[in-house]
């Protein structure tokens, strides 16, 4: 007789499915800034072998991060223009 008391039922044990899930959940988040770095550092590296080739081809690998600025510079001026437009009412 148990007396109203009823034990906890126990949980199924975990499958390896739940394993593959969170490893892929966590590898989703790290991906991008491994890449980042894995790409940083091909950068610094194409940078040194072409300055020991010549000093000029140095800046090639610079030419596509310095796009990239120039491109997040100019769509963060636009939008708070447009920002500032807003505000005033034009």
């Amino acid at each position: 007789m148990s007396y109203g008391y009823e034990p906890p039922k126990q949980q199924q044990p975990g499958s390896w499915s739940e394993v593959f899930v969170i490893t892929k959940v966590a590898f989703g988040l790290l991906l991008p800034f491994l890449g980042g770095m894995i790409a940083l550092i091909a950068t610094f590296v194409a940078i040194i072998i072409l300055f020991s080739i010549h000093p000029a081809l140095a800046l090639i690998p610079l030419t596509p991060i310095a796009a990239v600025i120039a491109y997040v510079l100019r769509r963060e001026r636009q939008a708070h223009d447009a920002e500032v437009a807003r505000i005033q009412g034009e």
